[in-house]
């Protein structure tokens, strides 16, 4: 049970971040996914929205070029390409020409450590101890969700012109497609901008109730280094010096490439410890702003290793940056420094706010949780810049 203050709205939207919370839609629980679009589905229609339930596969999608492929990133996600998904759709349609605003959040919840998170307490509870609402996905981003659904009943009276549609998609921690397959279903019901009324996007990612215009991209890579099956004694060279040369080369790129962030994550190989070893494997991850294209930073990488083999798996999302949007026009102007949703909006041509409740250093840890005044500060904020969005 919820207990807060007196806002009924506000009340209404910890409550359903709570169930959401509870159901713990990670990638591992689809029927969990869709029971949280569902909820989601119902609390839109008793809000006075025309809702939507899209299921799809990644195979269906139309933009063939631009699909994200997880599974090469990692295996445990072998079985995405044909799994069965939902994403949620709503409009709310004043009936009067004006702009029109998409409201964007996802529904999944990054997984940690795996199969071995399932059922764990502090993953579902969605209590509130000590103003703080505890459980995964609370920041990242259940909360900024369930504040988007109650987005027209925060301004009803004031909502006389334009449309405002909502986006509950899948997928988002694992490279965008769920937010590809809602561009596509945008773009085929006439929501694509044409030029005559502003049509932008706003997405609910933790960014501590700023407004950012701005995200990274997000460039994984696997390093490959072979080397002959010989006895230890009879190498020619020992590997630590490949590896050596390679660490140092690394450090090196990050120091040329200004702001610029790289991480290794892990290293694989070999099966005896008195052999070298055949096949090491170094995998992690490059995030730059939008000073580097993704294209860019794979030609310089590729060059600066050159005696080695580099892959780049299909997770690949490019740094953003937009300018001159309507909503939040006048606040100050941030970067996220994180890759989201709002590289893919922005690919089919969608103007993107990122603005959100919670801070990102909260997001995808095991004692996640949110402060219940950062939700009710968001809330009063995006009521805020709604109405002057609809002026």
């Amino acid at each position: 049970m919820i207990t807060t203050a007196s806002d009924p709205i506000h009340e209404r939207i910890l409550d359903l971040g709570s169930r959401l919370i509870r159901l713990h839609p990670t990638y591992t629980r689809p029927d969990s996914q869709k029971q949280a679009q569902l909820l989601i589905q119902k609390q839109l229609e008793q809000e006075g929205w025309t809702t939507y339930l899209d299921v799809f596969t990644v195979s269906q999608l139309v933009s063939r070029d631009f699909i994200r492929h997880p599974w090469e990133y990692n295996r445990f996600y072998k079985d995405g390409f044909e799994m069965t998904k939902h994403n949620l759709y709503a409009v709310a349609d004043s009936g009067h020409p004006g702009p029109t605003l998409i409201l964007n959040g996802h529904i999944d919840v990054d997984i940690l450590n795996g199969n071995q998170e399932t059922e764990l307490p502090w993953n579902v509870s969605g209590n509130i101890v000590e103003g703080r609402m505890l459980g995964r996905g609370a920041t990242d981003m259940l909360l900024g969700l369930s504040t988007l659904v109650y987005a027209l009943s925060l301004i009803r009276e004031r909502f006389n012109k334009g449309k405002l549609i909502f986006t509950s998609v899948i997928d988002e921690e694992i490279g965008g497609n769920g937010s590809i397959r809602a561009c596509e279903w945008l773009n085929k019901n006439g929501y694509f901008p044409d030029g005559r009324e502003p049509v932008e996007v706003v997405i609910a990612e933790p960014t501590n109730t700023t407004i950012c215009t701005s995200s990274l991209g997000f460039l994984p890579f696997k390093i490959q280094i072979c080397s002959k099956n010989i006895h230890m004694n009879a190498q020619e060279h020992n590997q630590l010096a490949d590896l050596n040369a390679l660490f140092n080369s690394l450090y090196s790129f990050k120091e040329e490439h200004e702001g610029l962030y790289l991480n290794v994550g892990t290293i694989s190989g070999g099966s005896d410890p008195s052999l070298p070893i055949q096949e090491l494997i170094l995998e992690g991850v490059m995030a730059s702003d939008s000073r580097y294209t993704i294209q860019t930073l794979q030609n310089n990488l590729r060059q600066a290793l050159s005696p080695y083999t580099v892959h780049y798996p299909n997770l690949m999302i490019e740094p953003m940056k937009n300018d001159g949007l309507k909503f939040g026009r006048g606040a100050e102007q941030h970067e996220f420094p994180s890759a989201c949703d709002a590289s893919v909006f922005h690919h089919f041509g969608y103007p993107t706010v990122i603005f959100g409740p919670g801070r990102l250093a909260q997001a995808h840890t095991e004692d996640e949780y949110i402060e219940i005044s950062e939700v009710e500060h968001y809330a009063q904020q995006l009521k805020a810049y709604l109405i002057e969005f609809f002026r």
